[in-house]
């Protein structure tokens, strides 16, 4: 697996800097999905169900990519 060295801003990633597997031609993809699940405790723990953040590219710097959060409309965010 090939892979680009990225770097996301804003969302629950915001900062980090990972790798991210590159297309069959070797370009670093254009959108980034990363799923994120969890739990709400509390009387009875109950798992969450898996949130997609979505994050674009923005930008290069050097040979890192530049990944931007894509915040999603207030009409998903309430769903």
């Amino acid at each position: 697996m090939a892979a680009a060295e990225a770097w996301f801003l804003g969302g629950p990633v915001d900062g980090r800097l990972m790798a991210v597997e590159v297309t069959v031609d070797g370009s670093p993809p254009t959108v980034v999905n990363l799923p994120q699940a969890g739990f709400y405790v509390g009387a009875q723990d109950v798992r969450a169900p898996a949130v997609e953040h979505v994050y674009i590219l923005a930008d290069a710097l050097d040979d890192t990519q530049i990944y931007q959060y894509r915040q999603p409309p207030a009409s998903e965010a309430t769903d």
